[in-house]
């Protein structure tokens, strides 16, 4: 072997010695941690159930019906869902008119509305 090399093979098998060794360390600790709470009994694990979405798993809003087990981010919406439309808005209100214009050319004081031409009874 080229005594250049022989280093770098030499640290790269010591690298690989180190990894195997942590794997099996690690592998021996959960399987004390897996066994010690096997024996004390906290694997008492609580079943949850999700409900079912209305309709059924296939009805016509399945996609916005169906259980997540986290909510959505709002900046980035679900691409299965179609966005729901914006509201139509409120018809602007109208102004009322005035039964009778005004004179521009009388003071405010003095402006009444004329009667209008009614038969009397």
């Amino acid at each position: 072997m080229d005594p250049s090399r022989r280093f770098v093979t030499i640290v790269l098998a010591a690298g690989v010695l180190v990894l195997l060794g942590a794997i099996a360390l690690g592998e021996r600790m959960g399987d004390r941690v897996i066994v010690r709470a096997a024996d004390s009994g906290a694997t008492n694990a609580s079943v949850i159930v999700t409900p079912l979405p209305v309709g059924g798993p296939y009805g016509p809003d399945w996609r916005s019906a169906q259980t997540l087990a986290a909510p959505p981010d709002p900046g980035f919406p679900d691409p299965r869902v179609a966005p729901k439309p914006l509201p139509t808005p409120m018809p602007a209100p109208t102004k009322a008119k005035p039964k009778w214009t005004p004179n521009p050319n009388l003071p405010i004081w003095d402006q009444t509305a004329l009667p209008s031409a009614s038969p009397t009874p």
